[in-house]
């Protein structure tokens, strides 16, 4: 068993290795192939198994710049799609505390307390001051 274990040590050594994009593509794939075998609808399986491979792809690749570049780009496009989840969460539990407008010069989003009847609301990023009912 050791000895595999150092060949396969060996065989990997200058190749990519697992990331974050593969393990998503991998584990994706056989979510995919799973569910498409239960919807007995094989077409969709191509999809999985079409994941899988460029995944394996990907972890035994030589040009580690390339691989990294495409992780990184997911890595980005993943945190700006959590970002906009917990923005848009934090929005949906402090909506019965707070009121939310936009300036209306500058667009800028704006949180006041509700309750509060009329109120002159003063935009923190260009001044601008309006007035609404909260």
């Amino acid at each position: 068993m050791g000895k595999i274990k150092t060949q396969f040590q060996k065989f990997m050594i200058g190749r990519y290795g697992v990331d974050k994009l593969s393990s998503f593509l991998l584990y994706g794939g056989l979510a995919f192939i799973i569910l498409f075998n239960l919807l007995n609808w094989p077409i969709g399986g191509l999809l999985g198994w079409a994941a899988i491979i460029i995944s394996y792809y990907r972890i035994f690749s030589r040009n580690r710049t390339k691989r990294y570049q495409e992780n990184l780009k997911y890595l980005t496009f993943t945190r700006r799609l959590k970002g906009e989840w917990n923005k848009k969460r934090n929005k949906f539990y402090q909506r019965k505390a707070y009121k939310f407008y936009s300036c209306p010069n500058c667009h800028e989003k704006l949180r006041v307390p509700r309750n509060k009847g009329k109120i002159n609301i003063t935009c923190p990023h260009c001044k601008e001051q309006f007035i609404k009912k909260t």
